[in-house]
């Protein structure tokens, strides 16, 4: 088994919130089209704006676990079948897939024709991120992501531990792999020291049969960080799927 990061090791920027570049649209958020679409009762269609400010005071004032479960809470009374189909839709019409980091894609793939089960644990909104699984070739139940339980196939607000960042990922992934007889994590990638260290030391100091170790890969995420970056690869990538240079001016809005 194999655990990614989605945002920023995956996609190039961040699904939930776009990619822009030099004033120009690249994708829009995913959250921002749900939004749109009228699947929350606090953000009415053109409110995306407003959710996105209140997201960053939210952050600021409150902290990080708080931010992350009211991004989900706030679709509460959405079907969570529609909000998957309505990102998956997003992401076939405005080509998202163009915006994948070639490298990781190749490695992704190249996991799966070994029989490696390639797994997303995110930080982002899971019925709206598990639209991504066509497009990455897998059953939605493999993207993982902040979660509230689930009523009816409804998004209600009592929120499903733990949040997938920072420790919460370890968790995730400790359940993930204990879940699945004779589960091993061989390797895990992710982005950010802050939201994806710790299950990226976790899975780059286990012992695995035989005694080896698995590959954890820091991409992209600049400035190395002691305690942590001793037990990763790290490494830098730019190239994406649609255009193996820099964003071509064709590619966005």
């Amino acid at each position: 088994m194999a655990f990614w990061d989605f945002d920023g090791t995956i996609i190039k920027g961040d699904i939930g919130i776009g990619l822009t570049d030099g004033g120009r649209v690249c994708y829009r958020s995913i959250i921002g089209s749900a939004l749109a679409e009228g699947y929350s009762r606090i953000y009415r269609g053109a409110e995306a704006e407003r959710r996105w400010r209140d997201d960053l005071a939210r952050f600021s004032e409150i902290g990080p676990w708080l931010t992350q479960a009211f991004d989900v809470q706030m679709f509460a009374g959405a079907r969570t079948a529609d909000l998957t189909a309505c990102a998956a839709r997003k992401i076939r019409e405005g080509r998202l897939d163009r915006w994948y980091f070639a490298s990781s894609m190749a490695i992704w793939r190249a996991l799966e024709k070994a029989g490696v089960l390639n797994f997303v644990v995110s930080a982002n909104v899971e019925p709206l991120l598990r639209g991504v699984a066509e497009s990455l070739g897998v059953e939605p139940e493999r993207i993982n992501a902040c979660r509230t339980e689930v009523v009816a196939g409804r998004v209600t607000t009592k929120v499903v531990y733990p949040l997938l960042f920072g420790p919460g990922k370890t968790e995730a992934v400790r359940a993930i792999v204990q879940s699945r007889p004779h589960g091993v994590a061989v390797a895990g990638f992710g982005n950010s020291y802050k939201t994806d260290g710790d299950f990226l030391r976790y899975i780059g100091t286990q012992t695995l049969p035989g005694g080896a170790r698995p590959l954890a890969v820091m991409i992209n995420g600049g400035e190395t960080v002691s305690g942590y970056s001793e037990h990763f690869l790290c490494v830098e990538q730019s190239a994406v799927v649609g255009n193996v240079g820099s964003l071509m001016k064709e590619d966005c809005e």
